[in-house]
């Protein structure tokens, strides 16, 4: 049976929902967490640098997290600016995405800077 364009974009997104169903409200916040500490100078980072600090991570959950970012238009999160070579072993120097966060994201943390310094 072939699909149609639509039936195979409506198969892809339940199969993605399963899987983000499986990313953890714990994930999600230490992925947070570290991708503001890496990134919130606006220097570009990529998964890399996050298993340097989180190295127990489930690095699948961490692709589906960026995915995630990386789809959500408003507030944009993250804008992919390149790609550079896997470090993890298990990937043999496959391109992985390189991230800069968004303008709109980067305000939001300046935001909660301030606002952590006015409540001291």
């Amino acid at each position: 049976m072939t699909l149609t364009p639509e039936q195979a974009r409506i198969d892809a997104n339940e199969a993605l929902a399963a899987l983000y169903a499986n990313v953890t409200d714990w994930d999600e916040a230490v992925l947070n967490q570290a991708i503001d500490a890496i990134g919130g100078d606006g220097r570009p980072f990529s998964a890399n640098d996050l298993r340097a600090v989180l190295p127990e991570l489930a690095h699948g959950a961490a692709g589906l997290f960026f995915h995630s970012l990386v789809r959500r238009r408003n507030p944009r999160q993250v804008v992919v600016i390149g790609e550079e070579p896997s470090t993890a072993e298990s990937t043999h120097g496959k391109p992985i995405k390189v991230y800069r966060l968004s303008a709109e994201r980067l305000d939001a943390i300046a935001a909660r800077i301030e606002q952590r310094k006015a409540a001291a």
